[in-house]
């Protein structure tokens, strides 16, 4: 039996976001049908992935922990390659 992928389920709060020409994309997103809690993942232009440690109770939480990296990191050119160091 081939090993098999499980579905994930991504938040409505997943999707892109620009400030100042960068762009990056937001995904939230837990195991499908789960109560786990939510992971944040920011993947910038070059494909270069940030995902954070800890985990989140609500998706809502995930995108406002975005929102403090972006504001504490000076805007989006934190994500930029090479990516930072785990949050």
């Amino acid at each position: 039996m081939a090993d098999e992928k499980p579905n994930m389920e991504f938040s409505d709060l997943t999707g892109r976001a620009t400030q100042d020409g960068v762009t990056v994309t937001v995904n939230v997103y837990r195991f499908a049908g789960s109560q786990d809690p939510w992971t944040l993942e920011v993947i910038d232009q070059a494909g270069w992935s940030t995902v954070w440690r800890d985990t989140f109770a609500s998706d809502e939480d995930a995108l406002d922990a975005f929102a403090d990296a972006v504001e504490e990191g000076g805007g989006m050119r934190a994500f930029l390659e090479p990516p930072p160091t785990l949050h």
